[in-house]
């Protein structure tokens, strides 16, 4: 609830404004007209403490956010302090009530309907989300009640159902005759306790665990409902965070930052001033500061990769037919029916140890269950002939094809360039190879850091892995990441010597030496690792 001395204040400003007046200008008008002026604050003040939706003033990056309504999942990934939860309740309470002001340009539901605003605990729900809405962190004081988003006489309090100082659920007028119902949630509840009903807006303050957010979602399926986003992305780049910033299909977002926030709100009062935020900056964490202060999600102890412009290129903008001396190799990651294969095809410049990621193919369904289905992209002119590398289980018969022979043996009898055996790690100083996935990890992340692991752009799958890459305090990896172990094992069968050199042929003329093979077949200027797998 807003004190009297904020309430008159904007009282005050919202009747001069009325009037195309200026606060400065109460100095020179007449006794009688400032007396009026006076008068008509007051009132304007009284109406304002249980009316705050009629009143309400967006800044400019609100204005933004409301207009993005035609999205079914919306976020704003935001600084801290900038007014992010103040967007999503007054949203809601124009859904609520039908109340949209004459500014909106937003999404409009036809009717009443039904929402639930989730937060962090009960406690949080209480002190944020609930007071701003309701206008209380706690219901049993009454008075308070309303001098929040949702007007007063909207609130329909005989139907409040409360567990202390918290409100679970009430119904709220709607201009049309009928009545919306509000419900609130929050992150601790069992997700079973969730199910069962029909949404048509869910608001989450702050970030939500994947299966709570997954099982609110599940209930505007059937409605068509909207999905309200607002955090500081403090956990990083993973779960719901990642989906808004990678913009995957059906979500969008606006990123705000201190930067785009004035001092002063649109009622001309001091928000965020210059000495509050260098303040800030001091006592926040270094590793925390882009997140608080840019709405950028934090690079934490746990993130593998902590980039922040990750080094990437556009098709077309490198032709690697022309360049000396470059190299090439293909290498799967290999899943079964519940978990996709990933093909990627890299190119090694040896001499300047850069390797590009040029192209990941992801297969999953029914292809991946049928590997015959996949072979097909390795027997393409454009590739075919390439070095194959593959983890070790591609050894086990059956495994991967449903038959008495194993991968390996599968991609053989297609006669593809198959090494002969297991990817594996660079010898150490003593000659021993391991198959340790941190070796791998530690030589992306280092060849990401100084540019000499560059991406296609297209790899979106492999951007959206990588960001939200994390390790845990046992030195468990996350999942998914099937995309970062098929370039890792590229990656490994280029620092092998595995990848072979760029032939500077056609498609046509490497599909001509192929028939060849199959006439007349010559081993000998072949690598000994070869010739025990060539077609007789």
């Amino acid at each position: 609830m807003l004190g009297e001395d904020v309430l008159m204040a904007r009282a005050l400003r919202y009747s001069v404004d009325k009037h195309n007046l200026t606060i400065d200008s109460l100095k020179t008008i007449p006794g009688p007209l400032k007396t009026k002026l006076m008068d008509l604050s007051i009132t304007i003040c009284d109406d304002m403490k249980y009316n705050q939706l009629k009143y309400f003033r967006p800044f400019k990056h609100q204005f933004e956010f409301f207009k993005t309504g035609i999205h079914e999942r919306r976020g704003i990934l935001a600084a801290n302090r900038i007014g992010k939860t103040v967007s999503t309740c007054y949203e809601t309470a124009m859904h609520l009530t039908g109340l949209y002001p004459d500014w909106w340009e937003g999404f409009r539901f036809e009717g009443p309907i039904t929402a639930m605003v989730a937060g962090e605990g009960w406690s949080q729900v209480a002190l944020v989300l609930q007071n701003e809405l309701l206008g209380t962190q706690d219901v049993k004081i009454t008075e308070n009640l309303g001098s929040g988003a949702i007007p007063r006489d909207y609130i329909i309090t005989g139907t409040m159902r409360n567990d202390g100082a918290n409100n679970i659920g009430c119904e709220i007028k709607h201009k049309s005759g009928g009545n919306s119902y509000l419900l609130f949630a929050n992150y601790t509840q069992e997700v079973r306790q969730l199910q069962g009903f029909k949404l048509n807006l869910a608001v989450f303050d702050e970030q939500p665990p994947d299966d709570f957010f997954s099982e609110i979602v599940t209930r505007t399926a059937t409605t068509q409902g909207k999905v309200l986003c607002s955090f500081t992305p403090l956990k990083g780049l993973n779960g719901l965070v990642s989906k808004f910033w990678n913009k995957e299909e059906g979500y969008n977002y606006i990123r705000v930052a201190w930067d785009d926030v004035p001092e002063y709100d649109p009622w001309g009062h001091p928000f965020l001033l210059k000495e509050t935020r260098r303040q800030l900056e001091r006592d926040y964490l270094p590793h925390e500061r882009e997140a608080r202060m840019a709405g950028k999600p934090v690079m934490g102890k746990g993130a593998v990769f902590q980039i922040n412009n990750w080094p990437t290129y556009k098709t077309g903008e490198i032709d690697f037919t022309r360049l000396p001396n470059i190299h090439r190799v293909i290498a799967l990651d290999l899943g079964l029916v519940n978990d996709k294969t990933v093909i990627s095809l890299m190119y090694w410049e040896p001499y300047e140890r850069t390797a590009y990621l040029h192209k990941q193919i992801i297969v999953q369904g029914i292809e991946e269950a049928v590997p015959t289905q996949y072979i097909n992209h390795l027997l393409r002119p454009e590739v075919f002939g390439t070095p194959i590398v593959l983890p070790a289980d591609a050894n086990t018969s059956g495994r991967y094809t449903m038959s008495a022979s194993s991968i390996r043996e599968l991609f053989e009898s297609y006669e593809l360039n198959v090494y002969e055996k297991a990817i594996m790690n660079p010898p150490d100083s003593e000659g021993r190879t391991t198959n340790h996935k941190s070796y791998g990890i530690n030589q992306m992340r280092q060849m990401l850091e100084v540019g000499s692991l560059m991406i296609n752009e297209n790899c979106t799958n492999f951007l959206s892995e990588a960001q939200n890459y994390y390790v845990d305090t046992q030195g468990r990896f996350s999942d998914p990441d099937d995309c970062i172990d098929s370039c890792r094992y590229a990656i490994l069968a280029c620092l092998n010597g595995i990848a072979e050199p760029w032939d500077n042929r056609s498609p046509q003329q490497r599909m001509a030496a192929q028939r060849d093979r199959y006439k007349k077949y010559d081993d000998s200027n072949k690598p000994a690792w070869k010739k025990n797998f060539s077609a007789n």
